[in-house]
């Protein structure tokens, strides 16, 4: 939820088209009461359809191809006698994948004329050239997506493949914007690479968990088809032979990362991002505190690395410049006073003032001196 509603680049520029940052706020909030409302309703429905057809599987059955195929199936075996109802369930199924869609293939085309047209190729576009460009990017893109389609159908169940392949492509992302937010001395070559070898990853463990899928094991609620009234007599033949038949089942060794579930992509994602980037950071010079913006850092060094040594939570703050200022001026106010009280010679005091300013990048502010001075009676 986080990857989708924090670093989502159609969230993005849904909160972008509000005016104000309190308003993307409330717009937020209220869009996650109603997803939450939808995640329940959800899961209520699936008790429902269990407790339907806890008897009778039509899944086990064979009369289902796919477990995702369970909800149409209750629509028109128990609701198609109520006339238009089966064509409003169809009809709001495809107003919200259209929705959803369109949003998406709108910020591929606008992340494609900005980041790739105009940055990388260093095109001008105006206004109106630009939009039809805009257009004919997301028909394009529409037909690739309709084109995927047909390999999404061998991906098993759609809420697996969805949630797997949202954790494949946004935990990067999310790990990238992590990395920059909280480990100030991070650079660019470090994000880099920690984004590729995360996604690299990522893929790995998508495409073997499509490979294996069959190796493993699904545990399911427990189902019957005891109770269906189209049942057919079988006749059951005798196939056992009393001469036993070794069988060899060679066991893919990386089983058990391949089983990990997509709940889990996300978070290895990120946690491969900020890894790598740290380390590739650190041999490939990492950012120095005067090459940072501050206001893209999130300082939490205060509160989480509180247990570790000074000189270690440097790595997570971007304020040095500020310590060694505050350093040289207790020094410099410990020289001026001193035990015996002595009063530093000016040109001690004028060097020590300038190694201040020089390293706050300040000049010091100019003392106006009245040209009339008031005399008193």
């Amino acid at each position: 939820a986080l990857a989708t509603y924090g670093f989502n680049q159609a969230q993005v520029q849904r909160y972008k088209c509000i005016r104000s940052t309190r308003g993307a706020k409330q717009a937020l909030f209220i869009n996650a009461v109603g997803s939450a409302l939808i995640v329940f309703a959800s899961g209520f429905i699936g008790v429902i359809l269990y407790a339907y057809y806890a008897d009778c599987d039509p899944y086990t059955n064979k009369k289902l191809g796919e477990i995702d195929e369970i909800l149409p199936y209750f629509v028109m075996e128990v609701l198609s006698n109520k006339k238009g109802l089966p064509g409003v369930f169809l009809a709001c199924i495809f107003s919200g994948s259209l929705s959803t869609i369109s949003s998406g293939l709108n910020s591929l085309a606008g992340v494609l004329i900005d980041d790739v047209y105009k940055r990388l190729l260093g095109r001008q576009l105006t206004d109106q050239r630009q939009g039809v460009i805009c257009k004919i990017v997301s028909v394009l893109l529409g037909v690739l997506v309709i084109l995927l389609t047909y390999v999404v159908s061998y991906l098993g169940s759609i809420l697996n493949a969805t949630l797997s392949l949202f954790g494949v492509f946004e935990g990067p992302i999310m790990g990238v914007f992590v990395l920059g937010f909280f480990f100030p001395q991070a650079n660019r070559r470090g994000a880099l690479v920690g984004f590729c070898l995360s996604l690299a990853l990522e893929f790995w463990i998508f495409l073997g968990a499509q490979i294996t899928k069959n190796q493993m094991k699904n545990v399911r609620l427990p189902l019957s088809i005891a109770n269906c009234s189209d049942m057919t007599n079988s006749t059951l033949a005798n196939w056992t032979t009393s001469t036993l038949v070794p069988t060899f089942l060679k066991r893919n060794p990386l089983i058990d990362l391949y089983s990990v579930s997509y709940m889990w992509y996300t978070p290895i994602a990120v946690a491969t991002v900020i890894i790598v980037g740290i380390i590739v950071s650190y041999l490939t010079h990492p950012l120095q505190p005067h090459e940072i913006d501050r206001k893209l850092i999130i300082s939490v060094s205060d509160l989480c690395c509180c247990f570790l040594p000074k000189r270690w939570c440097g790595w997570f703050r971007c304020d040095a410049d500020d310590e060694r200022d505050t350093n040289e001026i207790e020094m410099m106010t410990h020289d001026t006073s001193s035990s015996d009280h002595t009063t530093p010679t000016t040109s001690t005091f004028d060097k020590k003032f300038k190694l201040v300013i020089k390293s706050n990048m300040v000049a010091p502010a100019p003392i106006v001196v009245s040209s009339s001075i008031p005399v008193a009676n």
